[in-house]
């Protein structure tokens, strides 16, 4: 199984746009970049970032965090 770390921005007037993906070697490094990515964005980015996990049945986001238009970091574990 591998995993990776997706990124998106959340804005009202968009449905988000998607960087590169980063390979991570375990789920519990892809969830502390995707903390780390977050925390560290621009809060006007709203930036959502995924945790996901890719085999030869497809890809499931495994958990997800992001900012909201306040300013506050969310989180919800998916798997």
């Amino acid at each position: 199984m591998h995993y990776f770390i997706r990124t998106m921005e959340k804005h009202k007037d968009t449905e988000g746009i998607f960087s590169s993906e980063i390979i991570c070697d375990a789920l519990p490094t892809a969830k502390a970049r995707a903390r780390q990515l977050v925390m560290e964005a621009d809060p006007a980015l709203m930036l959502q970032a995924d945790a996901c996990s890719k085999n030869h049945l497809g890809i499931r986001t495994r958990y997800r965090c992001w900012m909201d238009e306040r300013g506050n970091f969310n989180e919800r574990s998916l798997a």
